[in-house]
Formats: structure tokens, C-alpha cells, sequence
């Protein structure tokens, strides 16, 4: 008796737990998988990695500090590696994060030639 008693309610959760996964999980239509990216699992469309350096240049070119430095960007597979020079460490700190927060980059942002 106290075998079925804790039976019923271990099956509910497990039905419970595998519909949830299913619908948490599954793609039920072929749509969703197109707006899945490889971008280190942030969500969103596929960023080209030309895009992700005009996207970062861009952004470099409306912040007036990141625009007078002497930074090139590069991308690989969405990896961005920075170099170059900037003048002091908090510019260096915020071309990093600038960076990092262009669609499609996948951490980490590689910063180890960029001098300040």
C-alpha cells in the first residue's frame, strides 16, 4: 500500500517534468531553429562576422574617446579580437565593453594587443 501510495505521485511528476521538457525544449516547427544562433548561445539571428565589425566600429565611431583611438577590430567565427592603442585604462575597459555588446560576439572579447 505504501508502495502505490508513493508510485502515483513520482509518475505525475515525472509525466509532469517530460511535458515540460518537451515544450521547453522540442522545436515543434522548423521556424524556431532559423532564429537560433551560434553566437555562444545569446539568442538572436546569425551575425556575419564582417557585420559584427562594422557593428563594433560603428559604436566605437559614437563614443568620442573610442573614436580618437587607434583601434582595429577583427572577427573570427564571432570572436573579436581588439589592438591598437588607447589612451588610458578606462578607455580600454570601454572599448571591451563596447565590443562585447555587439549582436552576434561571442565571448570572450580578445583585448591582449590592444595597449593603453
Amino acid at each position: 500500500m505504501k508502495t502505490r501510495n508513493l508510485m502515483i505521485p513520482a509518475l505525475l511528476v515525472a509525466a509532469l517534468a517530460a511535458a515540460g521538457c518537451a515544450t521547453l525544449g522540442g522545436d515543434s516547427d522548423s521556424s524556431s531553429s532559423a532564429t537560433r544562433s551560434s553566437d555562444g548561445g545569446r539568442g538572436g539571428a546569425n551575425v556575419s562576422d564582417s557585420d559584427i565589425v562594422s557593428a563594433i566600429k560603428g559604436a566605437f565611431q559614437q563614443d568620442p574617446q573610442l573614436a580618437a583611438a587607434s583601434i582595429t577590430v577583427n572577427a573570427e567565427q564571432g570572436v573579436v579580437t581588439l589592438s591598437g592603442t588607447v589612451p588610458s585604462a578606462l578607455v580600454y575597459n570601454r572599448a571591451i565593453s563596447v565590443a562585447r555588446s555587439a549582436p552576434g560576439v561571442r565571448p570572450p572579447v580578445n583585448a591582449a594587443n590592444l595597449k593603453f
